[in-house]
């Protein structure tokens, strides 16, 4: 199906943030956008927390800010998906209140994730994509980690433009919403449904050439129910430190791919790099260090702490830490033994 460009040299943008628990997140995210875009709408959609303390602060945020509008939900039927309940529920609500509202195109962050710059320039190269590709209904614009060039998840249509090998749709980034109305879109109660009944339905993700969001790194999480980590507490005004203007003009000038632990700086706390946007329990972090340490070797790959965005002089013992070493070591042991004998053996 062709899809005509827009006659409208201003398309309406809504930006939406999406998330459960985690105050600091929630209002994180949000004020990250409202520094970040002058202009456009933004939606924060409290997907059932249920708790005082999220709703008071993004009351707060609502009743100053005329740009931002609450949606409060109620119920999150973890019965659906044991990993984020009824997240997708909320993402469908959003969808069909853009739609109504007559929205252009729809930006989706969750919480747990911070806009690090924005520019004109972003909202015009998706259009170019959204044009060029018909096949293309969401970009993703997340700040991807490093690790990922060892997994088999993206791949090359052309240079600095890759797409997604296993995603028709992903649950956050840009999304067209002529197309997403046309083909009568939905997300499904788990992320790798509506990933691959699109797939099979021949639509690409794309990413990003000049991604702007970054996840937090090794952020707490709740699955089923329970919080598992521990929430960052600001101590800037950011959690990540947003880009200085001449880091926004090396990414958009720069003709290789943007890497999250290249422009990602934790603002005054410390975590291991690489980075990893989830917690530890399944061991694909550890399936794609050992990938890297092949690649590059042991000194080069293993996980070091990032330091750049610490006050100078600043003892590692008086900043936040991610994650907590104790259940980093209890998961890295056995496995630094494997990747010495396998290094071994290939020497």
């Amino acid at each position: 199906m062709e899809y005509p460009l827009r006659e409208d040299p201003t398309p309406r943008l809504l930006h939406v943030i999406v998330g459960h628990k985690f105050p600091n997140y929630f209002e994180n995210a949000t004020r990250s956008v409202l520094r970040m875009t002058a202009h456009d709408d933004i939606l924060v959609v409290d997907n059932a927390s249920n708790d005082l303390s999220v709703t008071r602060r993004l009351q707060a945020i609502a009743n100053t800010e005329p740009r931002v509008r609450l949606m409060l939900r109620t119920t999150n039927d973890i019965s659906r998906n044991s990993k984020v309940g009824g997240l997708y529920d909320a993402y469908n609500e959003v969808m069909a209140y853009a739609l109504d509202q007559g929205y252009d195109y729809v930006h989706i962050l969750q919480h747990d994730m911070q806009m690090l710059w924005w520019d004109q320039a972003v909202t015009n190269c998706a259009v170019e994509i959204f044009t060029d590709y018909p096949e293309c209904v969401n970009i993703q614009t997340l700040i991807n980690y490093r690790l990922l060039r060892f997994s088999d998840d993206l791949e090359y249509l052309k240079p600095k433009l890759m797409f997604y090998t296993k995603y028709g749709l992903t649950d956050t980034g840009l999304y067209d919403m002529s197309k997403w109305r046309a083909q009568g879109m939905r997300f499904g109660a788990r992320e790798q449904a509506h990933a691959r009944e699109y797939l099979q339905q021949g639509f690409r993700v794309f990413w990003h050439p000049l991604p702007t969001v970054a996840p937090i790194p090794w952020p707490a999480v709740v699955r089923r129910g329970k919080i598992i980590g521990q929430e960052i507490e600001p101590r800037q005004e950011f959690i990540l430190r947003p880009l200085s203007s001449a880091e926004i003009a090396r990414v958009m000038e720069s003709a290789d791919p943007v890497w999250f632990e290249d422009v990602g700086v934790p603002w005054d706390w410390t975590c291991l790099t690489p980075y990893w946007v989830s917690d530890l329990r399944s061991i694909n972090y550890l399936v794609l260090l050992y990938r890297s340490i092949r690649r590059h070797g042991l000194r080069a790959a293993w996980p070091t702490w990032e330091r750049r965005g610490l006050a100078a002089g600043a003892p590692l013992r008086s900043v936040q830490r991610q994650p907590r070493l104790g259940m980093l070591a209890v998961i890295a042991v056995p496995i630094w033994h494997r990747l010495c004998q396998a290094i071994r053996k290939r020497r």
